[in-house]
């Protein structure tokens, strides 16, 4: 076997350094000779020529194959080639090291044919490596995984800063330097590393080479400059001689980036832990194999006022009760010994010094390969749950005794009851069961008889319900009405209401019975059809009272627009005062016939729920100084003084509707000037600081009202006088339509009243967002509007309307304004009149939605159809939101109702026509 020249003498020399064994394989007598570090590694003699079967019978019987099989695979490929591995070894003594083994095979050529013929097997301990990332993965126990273990490097650098050996390890972190040997070191280091520290490097290196001191730098993680990420190392610097006989530093480092990462991660995980358990509830602790308490948590302190300290070990067990310690003892214990699940109950001191019940249950904890590691458990105070269980010991005899009873009330109020075992699939059912199915007492109960007296349509969803029922994951409770058919083809409805008892192992449950009650709810079934079909009938009189008022309201605003209309144009041409008082009392009999039917409608809104109330900031010292105003004059007519007072400040602002507010006023002032014939009328305001409310007062010396009659008054359509001859008319919806129109302000209208004194109505308002307080100024105007101008039209308008009243009416206010008006009759005639190329050019059209023929609705549709832009205002005698919807759903620009108001109608054709020119 030949012999190493001097260089690979001090070569294996500073491998020697490394820990690393040698072993010189000659194949041709098939010896091997070990050096003193790989004798020592493999079990094997010293510097001596053995077999070298004798080294692989050293490698671990579960490994040999693999070793022998690579080790063939190497001699193979006919060329120098490597193998590395790392393996474990067997000595005689039983002991077991882990190497890691790099193995070169070098050929010769005999007669042509290519042969191996010497070997080189180093091998280096790395038993204690393997130790340390086995203790590194069982610290992080069940929260993290260990990392493979970080490659070895190793390189030599001579007295020129030269590199001279890189071993595989430092290859991969001076893989972009090709070649790697013969390198200037420092442009490495300034390369890899950042200037600063490429430059401490460096000075350690020198240090060791002139000085001759070995260097064990701590561990650092610095940001790499050539790849830009940071990178974690372990490290050491020794001066060697090299074979040209001048001094070198090998370098040895380890890799740790992977291990700082893992171990930062481990140290999140444990705090992770122990944040988790300090939070928990119940009291945590953990153990080690050796069933030694290692950690308790926060609650374990609080609980029992023992330090951890104290706790850790065995000392858990001083917080036992005395007479459950030994027992508790051996009961866990034994459990921890089996390295098995445990729940076990004891008496656990408190920090208070009294002892409570507590429950304490573990589990083992095993690594990846089934390695035990030790017991996770928790204890949690149970003394509240033993009290109830011993409470329910107690009346466990009484709820036995009192069962026949129970089962005996449940048939007496007509539930029959089941008991379904799934196990042996058998019901037991009771006495009135059997009565409410029809049965005699002879039939046997199953789910296919009992599924077989079900109506056919409701079998289905019985079906589902019981698989639902029986199911592991279904619901604990159920309740089913259906139809049964008894045997004498009676048909019944019954409602089915139980539940299922489960049995929980492990992670599984699984239905074991069904128990529940039936009972016969015919008589409330067929109550129930009447009261749906009562109210399908109330529904379907709501609609046609809806239809009613909606043709009532056409059919009297429609003839009202003609008579005030022409009222109005009628006064224009009068001038002796007895004739407009004539035409004075026409407009005010007509508007008191509207405002009847506004009343119906506004009550017909509420009712409905249509009423739409808009809440804006108002002055409410405002709102009132209108009601003056408005209704001074009729006080004045029957010489009563109509008199405001505020009692203390009030809000500057609440948010209400004014409109709405002024209405209710308007008709509790204006009912009280009604019946008051003498004396006076009164509104007194005042504010409710501390209950955000305030209070309008209408007070009166009126005749007053009987108590009988008080709660009535607030009922559509009544009256205190219901006679034919009271003095007074109306249609008794005023206060109804007050108190609902109240409560949709958030308030309320309530009355007080003594025969021959007077009466008190009071509306509160609940204020929110109400402004700060100031003193009443009755002067303020609510209004924000500018006066109203003159308005002057220049468009052409067609009017369609099959009321000849109604084209009159609307023309004689459009051209009174400057406007040009076409009339038509009909939807029909509108559409002809638009598509003929002849007609006049019109700018907005002004169309009635209930017409014969072709009502409104269809003809703006077909207009837009056939694509006609000109605005469309809707003219209609119906009042509610849902008709407005309607007619812009139909493709109406705007809209408008009837009676005709000149002003808003000449304000709407301006303001569209302008915007359409504008458009243009």
């Amino acid at each position: 076997m030949s012999t190493f020249n001097t260089t690979e003498q001090q070569l294996r020399l500073a491998l020697s350094m490394t820990s690393l064994g040698v072993i010189q394989i000659d194949y041709q007598t098939n010896l091997a000779i070990a050096d003193d570090q790989a004798a020592t590694l493999f079990d094997i003699p010293a510097n001596k020529a053995i077999p070298r079967e004798l080294i692989y019978s050293r490698f671990h019987p579960n490994e040999r194959e693999e070793f022998a099989s690579l080790s063939a695979q190497s001699l193979d490929l006919g060329r120098n080639a490597d193998v590395a591995l790392e393996h474990r070894v067997l000595h005689r003594d039983g002991a077991v090291r882990w190497l890691s083994i790099r193995k070169r095979v070098f050929f010769e050529d005999l007669d042509g044919v290519r042969k191996p013929k010497s070997g080189l097997l180093a091998a280096l301990d790395i038993t204690d490596t393997r130790s340390a990332e086995e203790n590194l993965r069982r610290s992080r126990e069940t929260f993290s995984h260990l990392l493979e273990n970080n490659p070895f490097g190793i390189y030599v650098v001579d007295a020129d800063m030269t590199l001279r050996y890189v071993s595989a390890g430092a290859r991969k972190v001076f893989e972009q330097f090709d070649p790697m040997i013969g390198h200037d070191f420092a442009t490495i280091m300034h390369t890899i590393w950042p200037s600063r520290f490429a430059e401490e490097i460096l000075w350690h290196f020198r240090h060791t080479l002139e000085t001759g001191e070995k260097y064990f730098a701590p561990p650092f993680v610095e940001l790499r400059s050539d790849i830009g990420t940071a990178e974690s190392y372990e490290w050491q610097l020794e001066r060697l001689a090299l074979p040209d006989g001048r001094y070198g530093v090998a370098c040895y480092f380890y890799n740790a980036t992977e291990r700082q990462q893992e171990n930062e991660s481990i140290r999140r995980s444990e705090q992770y832990f122990r944040t988790m358990a300090d939070a928990a509830p119940a009291m945590v602790w953990v153990t080690d194999v050796n069933h030694q308490c290692t950690f308790l948590s926060r609650g374990w302190v609080q609980f029992t006022g023992q330090p951890q300290s104290e706790g850790l070990g065995i000392g858990w067990l001083n917080m036992v009760h005395p007479d459950d310690r030994e027992e508790s003892t051996r009961v866990v214990m034994a459990s921890l010994h089996q390295q098995v699940s445990f729940a076990y109950d004891y008496r656990l001191r408190t920090a208070s010094g009294e002892y409570r019940w507590a429950i304490d249950a573990g589990r083992p904890r095993f690594d990846e390969t089934g390695n035990f590691l030790g017991y996770v458990g928790s204890v949690i105070d149970v003394q509240d749950r033993r009290v109830a269980e011993e409470s329910l010991r107690q009346r466990a005899a009484e709820l036995e005794a009192s069962e026949s009873r129970l089962r005996l009330a449940a048939e007496t109020t007509g539930f029959g009851t089941y008991d379904y075992n799934l196990a042996n699939e058998q019901f037991v059912w009771s006495e009135e069961l059997y009565r409410i199915f029809g049965w005699g007492a002879d039939q046997i109960p199953s789910r296919t008889a009992v599924l077989s007296t079900v109506h056919h349509e409701d079998r289905d969803r019985l079906t589902a319900c019981v698989e639902q029922a029986t199911s592991p994951t279904g619901t604990e409770r159920h309740s089913n009405v259906f139809r049964i058919i008894r045997p004498s083809g009676e048909i019944r409805w019954v409602i089915d209401t139980g539940r299922s008892i489960r049995e929980v192992e492990g992670k599984h449950s699984r239905v074991v019975r069904v128990v529940g009650t039936v009972q016969d709810i015919t008589e409330r079934k067929i109550f129930e059809q009447s009261l749906e079909r009562a109210k399908q009938s109330a529904e379907s009189a709501n609609r046609s009272r809806g239809e009613f008022l909606a043709n009532m309201s056409h059919e009297i605003r429609t003839p009202m627009a003609a008579i005030l209309g022409h009222a109005d144009i009628l006064k224009e041409h009068l001038k002796d005062p007895d004739n407009v008082q004539l035409v004075e009392t026409i407009r005010r009999n007509g508007n008191f016939l509207l405002n009847i039917i506004n009343d119906i409608l506004d009550l017909s809104k509420i009712d409905a729920g249509k009423m739409e109330i808009e809440r804006v900031p108002v002055r409410p010292d405002a709102i009132v100084g209108d009601i003056r105003s408005l209704m001074d004059v009729r006080a004045a007519e029957k010489e009563l003084p109509l008199r405001i007072e505020f009692d203390g400040p009030v809000p500057e602002t609440i948010d209400t509707d004014p409109i709405r507010l002024r209405q209710v006023l308007l008709n509790l002032v204006g009912n009280a000037i009604k019946f008051t014939d003498r004396g006076e009328v009164k509104v007194v305001v005042r504010y409710d600081e501390p209950q955000h409310q305030l209070h309008f007062d209408v007070i009166d010396t009126g005749s007053g009202i009987p108590a009988d009659k008080l709660q009535s008054l607030f009922e559509p359509f009544t009256q205190v006088d219901n006679t034919s001859t009271r003095s007074v008319g109306g249609t008794g919806l005023g206060l109804t339509i007050c108190r609902r129109l109240a409560h949709a302000l958030a308030g309320n209208v309530e009355v007080e009243s003594v025969i021959g004194e007077g009466s008190r109505f009071t509306l509160t308002l609940n204020v929110a967002n109400a402004g700060r307080l100031i003193q009443p100024n009755l002067n303020v105007s609510t209004s924000s509007d500018p006066p109203a101008e003159e308005i002057q039209l220049s468009a052409t308008v067609l009017v369609v309307d099959d009321r000849r009243d109604i084209r009159y009416l609307a023309q004689h206010f459009i051209e009174k304004a400057g406007g040009t008006v076409y009339t038509a009759t009909n939807g029909q005639e509108a559409i002809a009149f638009i598509v003929n190329p002849t007609s006049p050019m019109i700018d907005l059209i002004v169309m009635d939605m209930q017409m014969p023929v072709m009502d409104g609705y269809q003809a703006t549709a077909e207009l837009r159809a056939r694509g006609c832009q000109l605005p469309i205002v809707a003219l209609t005698a119906n009042a509610m939101n849902s008709d407005r919807d309607e007619c812009l759903a139909a493709g109406c620009t705007d809209y408008t109702t009837k009676p005709l108001d000149q002003r808003k109608l000449i304000g709407m054709i301006a303001k569209l026509t302008i915007d359409e020119l504008r458009l243009g």
